[in-house]
């Protein structure tokens, strides 16, 4: 219980970011839909069309990542060059009539069958939530998201391939009627609908770096940011369920990791709805091996469709990784629990600062 839900610590939202100059290229998309037709649309059959395409997507997703090609290494190279960082510590939601306190980073095992976080629906837990979204084809999909500090107080970090599908469309290629649903978990009264204790936050406005949206790389390219509108009653995203920090361009191997998702399912796992939060603890490596070419993060984890997009983060609160691909055989079976982040390193600084001067 104590791992990424009580591991945030108060801070300010301030941010080392790097300059602008030789960062990599950033595609930014806008969601014009009214919030009220976004909220609308996500029925209870909508939202069992959403979790049923999730088993789908994630065979795609790890056969697209399995066939990128190394004549593109060169392009990623390039891309990499600058070495970019940019770090923010996290930020606790701000309690009615109380001021935030500090809570000291629990020991971290290594865990890597995941099991369900115990409240999901309290802050701080409520800092992961669930994306729903439409693609171009209206087809309804399902990922995982997690606030993130930034200005305006208002962002959502995750995959690349659960905002845009990566095929050179560019800024009109985004995602409509995409919804940020923190403590999201199966309506009581209603199976199969959800409830939103903390709101539905309709995606205002999207950014994802050209390696993603023009090259779809899986190595260094399949994350992004979104900003998100308020419902009634709140003010802002970071003061209401709080919001992850970020420490990017530091390297793929990192101790004691804590991610987080709605799997829809695992790996010989028959107990993920995608209705339910859940973890897994433990290191994260270097996926290829000090290959310069592949500085993906690798990670013991058995949650799959539906995760994706879901929060690498250290102890500490700090996002290093996001949820991309599993590896599965010729048959599209999953065939071990490792899971994949493309590398946050160049990349991920243009995409938060691009964030941050978009507010």
């Amino acid at each position: 219980m104590a791992l990424i839900p009580a591991t945030l610590t108060p801070a300010s939202a301030s941010a080392s970011d790097a300059p602008a100059s030789g960062s990599p290229d950033v595609t930014h998309g806008e969601q014009t839909t009214d919030p009220r037709k976004v909220r609308d649309f996500w029925t209870p059959a909508s939202i069992a069309r959403a979790l049923a395409n999730e088993k789908r997507d994630q065979a795609r997703i790890a056969r697209d990542a399995a066939d990128a090609s190394p004549a593109e290494a060169r392009d990623r190279v390039r891309r990499s060059a600058p070495h970019l960082t940019a770090e923010a510590p996290p930020i606790l939601p701000t309690p009615k009539g109380s001021a935030s306190t500090a809570t000291a980073a629990a020991e971290v095992p290594e865990m890597p069958v995941a099991e369900k976080v115990p409240f999901p629906q309290v802050p701080p837990a409520t800092v992961v939530g669930k994306i729903l979204y439409v693609d171009a084809a209206g087809e309804e999909h399902g990922c995982t998201g997690a606030s993130i500090v930034a200005d305006g107080k208002n962002t959502v970090w995750t995959a690349g391939h659960c905002v845009h599908p990566g095929d050179g469309s560019g800024s009109d290629g985004f995602y409509d009627l995409v919804v940020f649903i923190p403590g999201f978990r199966e309506s009581l009264e209603t199976p199969g609908d959800y409830d939103a204790p903390w709101g539905e936050w309709v995606a205002q406005s999207f950014v994802a770096p050209e390696a993603w949206t023009q090259d779809q790389d899986y190595y260094e390219g399949d994350l992004a940011a979104f900003t998100v509108e308020a419902p009634d009653g709140y003010i802002n995203l970071t003061d209401t369920v709080g919001a992850l920090g970020y420490h990017f361009g530091a390297g793929s191997d990192w101790p004691d990791i804590i991610d987080s998702g709605y799997p829809g399912e695992g790996y010989n796992r028959t107990d993920m709805d995608g209705f339910t939060q859940f973890y897994c603890t433990g290191d994260v490596v270097d996926a290829g091996n000090w290959n310069p070419l592949d500085n993906r993060l690798e990670m013991n984890c058995d949650m799959g469709a539906g995760a994706s997009g879901g929060p690498m983060a250290t102890p500490e609160g700090q996002i290093v990784g996001a949820n991309s691909h599993v590896e599965n055989d010729d048959q599209g079976q999953r065939i071990n629990d490792h899971l994949y982040s493309s590398d946050h390193g160049d990349q991920a600084v243009a995409v938060i600062n691009a964030i941050n001067d978009a507010n």
